[in-house]
């Protein structure tokens, strides 16, 4: 028998006239939702774009799912950073869309056999993490895998050695 399990995920979403609102949830604070980036000029000081919003979220995603995937590989995170963008492509009479997802992890691990774990966990997670009943666009993942040989020293790890790997074209 299989066992399915499901998720709901609920917000709320309070206007405040022209154009800017605030999002809510009962597990997280509340966010500020300003215009659309797409629309030039009108950028809203202190509050994210729904755009950049769904940006952060498919890098927040791919840090959680890798997070994951390398504990049951048994791979040890010594670091973990991204960066993430999109590109918006906006013509007369059409509707924008994105034509770019791209998110850009630079992780450390301990040793080559656990970087080359990672970067195999990496070239999996677009399909695993967003599928196209998701997203119509998969993100593209860029990462950057170190190799950080460390000793304890005095109850402090030091780095002993550093190798990195260009990302994947």
């Amino acid at each position: 028998m299989t066992s399915v399990t499901i998720t709901e995920y609920e917000t709320r979403l309070f206007w405040q006239g022209e154009r800017g609102a605030v999002l809510t949830s009962d597990q997280a604070p509340p966010v500020p939702i300003g215009r659309p980036l797409a629309e030039p000029g009108t950028a809203d000081e202190g509050r994210w774009a729904p755009e950049s919003l769904l940006v952060g979220a498919v890098e927040g995603r791919t840090l959680l799912a890798f997070l994951d995937r390398a504990r049951e590989a048994d791979v040890p995170v010594l670091f973990y950073q991204s960066s993430a963008m999109a590109r918006l492509v906006a013509a007369p009479g059409r509707p924008p869309q994105f034509t770019d997802l791209i998110v850009r992890p630079h992780v450390a691990v301990p040793t080559d056999a656990d970087a080359e774990a990672a970067r195999h966990i990496f070239s999996e997670l677009p399909e695993h993490c967003f599928p196209s009943s998701i997203l119509q666009l998969t993100p593209r993942i860029e990462p950057v895998v170190e190799t950080w040989h460390v000793r304890a020293d005095a109850g402090r790890d030091t780095r002993a050695d550093s190798s990195a790997s260009p990302p994947a074209t």
